[in-house]
Order: structure tokens, then sequence, then C-alpha cells
């Protein structure tokens, strides 16, 4: 076909122009025309850092007949607790005005810097009060931080054995979000998120 000659390019609606302009914009997905200029965002409900105390008491006899605990507490041999941030279990629970949050630090037990293989949980548990979350909200919490690890010798009185009170102090990022309908003015959509949306299969395997 000569170049010269003129043809309308109905895909996409454009003017006459030269035929080997309109096959190649006849190729081309347009825009998707949706059913409103609304779009959904995310709404801040709520977002402060919180503090997470995981706190466990073990008594003596389960570490071993070595370990003594002396007065003022004192732990003797040398005893120092490494927590395991990566196998961290936690669990959130969203109620009105409220999120929950449970779980347990796992961690390893170490006298006088030698490894061992003891090893125990240390369970933990959050309230945090943000007005106007509710169960649906979507919850996210940064990455955990350690900010103190506390082993404290607590001496026998009477007939009770003498406990380690094992203590980490976790913080994190708390944010509640909601998604919402908003509009904006002077909207134009550039394309759909996915341009394959109404191409699937009627098939479902």
């Amino acid at each position: 076909m000569s170049k010269d000659k003129h043809v309308t390019c109905e895909a996409c609606r454009h003017k006459e122009r030269p035929c080997y302009e309109c096959e190649f914009h006849s190729q081309q997905k347009c825009p998707p025309n949706l059913a409103s200029d609304c779009i959904v965002v995310d709404s801040l409900i709520c977002n402060k850092k919180i503090y997470k105390i995981a706190e466990l008491s073990v008594p003596i006899p389960t570490l071993g007949d070595i370990i003594d605990i002396g007065p003022g507490g004192v732990i003797t041999p040398l005893i120092t607790l490494t927590p395991e941030l990566s196998g961290i279990v936690t669990q959130t629970t969203v109620v009105k005005d409220m999120v929950i949050n449970t779980g347990y630090l796992p961690a390893n037990i170490t006298i006088l810097g030698i490894e061992t293989p003891l090893q125990i949980n240390i369970p933990f548990q959050q309230e945090t009060v943000c007005p106007g979350v509710c169960p649906e909200d979507r919850i996210h919490e940064s990455p955990f931080k350690i900010e103190s690890v506390v082993t404290q010798g607590i001496e026998a009185l009477g007939i009770s054995v003498g406990n380690i009170l094992f203590k980490v102090v976790l913080s994190t990022n708390l944010t509640v979000t909601r998604p919402v309908v908003t509009k904006a003015p002077n909207l134009r959509v550039v394309k759909d998120v996915n341009d394959n949306r109404c191409e699937g299969s009627d098939w479902y395997g």
C-alpha cells in the first residue's frame, strides 16, 4: 500500500494519517475506560513507637547444679542471654480503639561465654491504645529492635528456690491504616496497573 494513501485509525480514534503510523498505533493498548474518577488510598489511623517487654523467670535447677545465686541476686557463674530476633513469633489482634500483640522471643543461654544447648522462649504481651482503630484495619509493624537485655538473679526465700529473671525490651513502630475511597480533582488515568486484567481465560483450574 502506498504511504501517500490515508486511512482512519478506528482502534484509538485517531484522525487520518499515513497508514504505517496508523498500523503502529492500532497495535498499542489504549488507556482503560474506568467507571469513575475515584481512587483508593490508605488513610493513616494510628502511628506510634511502642515497647514490648518479653519476660520469663526460670528456676535455677533447670539450668544445672553449677548455677548459684548469692546475696543481692548475684549470679555465679556469669550467665548471658542472646535473643534470636529472626525467630520471633508474634500475633496481632485488633479490637475497638486497641491493638493487642502477643508472642514470644526465642533466646539462647550462654554460661561463662560458652554457648550451651539451653534455649528458652520468652513470652510478651502488649496492648496499644489507638483511638478510632477498628478490627478490619491494616496493621504494620517495623522490624523489631532490641533496646535492652536484662538477666537478674532472684534469691531463694523460705521454701522457694532461686530464680533467674530474663527480660528483653523490644521496640517497633506500629502503623494502622484503613483503605478509603477518595476523588481527586482533574484526575487523569494513565494506565491500568494490570494491562491484562480483562483478558483472563474463562477457564478456572
